[in-house]
């Protein structure tokens, strides 16, 4: 049955955190390099079956129409660390699972008995590109590896603004907010700035943060300054898996990153992405 909070579109559309709605009007000029979803979970079972990665693969290609010709093994390790009172102690664990790869190689997807994540590098709209695909890929672990808990849903989309016009660091005044610059706004070494990676954390709520990873970047090839802008939303509390919540939290995280997106620039440079879209 299907629950009516998780299939109200105008909720799901609502920015987190009291963000303001963010418009969504497409980009005619979009500066996404990778658009990154990331679902941890628990399951019925400790590995993923070859089997099971064919009839996800297969599963993900009809409802896409894309062609994932590629499954290759996947391998995640992870290191624990344990204080005892033998001292320090190292667990390694090695996770296998399966990586699918679009035959265009835009859209990976890695599939490991706790996390799914897929990685979309030639993205036109979450409906598409995102959402339509990550739904075929949970119910399709609905029936092959019986998830239980979700423990995080995480989106993360890395945008890089370029402008053959931007010779100095100072150049992004105007278009990144000034709020963000930091440090190439100084009016001694502001100029002299050839690198600012900053991060800042965001409290959304209780159960959902922000990072934001972001600074100017130096071109060498065309002697111009870039601008790195790398949006990490992410729930972190648990709850039981079902598809449709899972599709409705990352629906909320994708219009947060959104608003954040749209916060971080101004106005008139958001108005020049936009182009001849731009709602007027």
């Amino acid at each position: 049955m299907t629950n009516p909070l998780y299939s109200n579109t105008s909720i799901a559309d609502v920015p987190l955190g009291g963000l303001p709605p963010a418009d969504s009007t497409m980009l005619a000029d979009a500066p996404l390099e990778v658009a990154i979803v990331e679902v941890r979970f628990s399951a019925a079972f400790a590995e993923v079956s070859a089997a099971a990665a064919s009839t996800i693969r297969d599963a993900l290609a009809d409802s896409t129409g894309k062609d994932f010709p590629t499954i290759q093994p996947a391998l995640q390790q992870q290191v624990q660390i344990d204080f005892g009172a033998q001292g320090l102690s190292h667990l390694n664990e090695q996770s296998r699972g399966w990586q699918l790869v679009s035959a265009n190689g835009g859209t990976r997807v890695t599939l490991m008995p706790d996390v799914l994540i897929m990685q979309v590098g030639d993205y036109e709209r979450w409906s598409s590109s995102m959402k339509r695909p990550l739904a075929t890929l949970l119910a399709s672990l609905t029936k092959t590896i019986n998830p239980s808990l979700v423990h995080r849903v995480g989106l993360r989309y890395i945008d890089r603004f370029q402008d053959d016009t931007c010779d100095s660091v100072s150049s992004w005044q105007g278009k990144i907010d000034d709020a963000l610059l930091g440090p190439v706004l100084n009016k001694v070494f502001g100029d002299k700035v050839r690198g600012a990676q900053q991060q800042v954390e965001i409290s959304l709520d209780d159960h959902h943060g922000a990072l934001l990873r972001h600074g100017p970047v130096y071109d060498a090839t065309k002697r111009t300054f870039q601008y790195l802008l790398d949006t990490d939303v992410f729930n972190h509390a648990a709850f039981e898996f079902d598809t449709e919540r899972v599709l409705y939290v990352a629906e909320r995280l994708n219009r947060t990153a959104l608003a954040l997106f749209q916060a971080a620039t101004s106005d008139n440079y958001l108005r020049s992405l936009q182009g001849e879209r731009v709602q007027r």
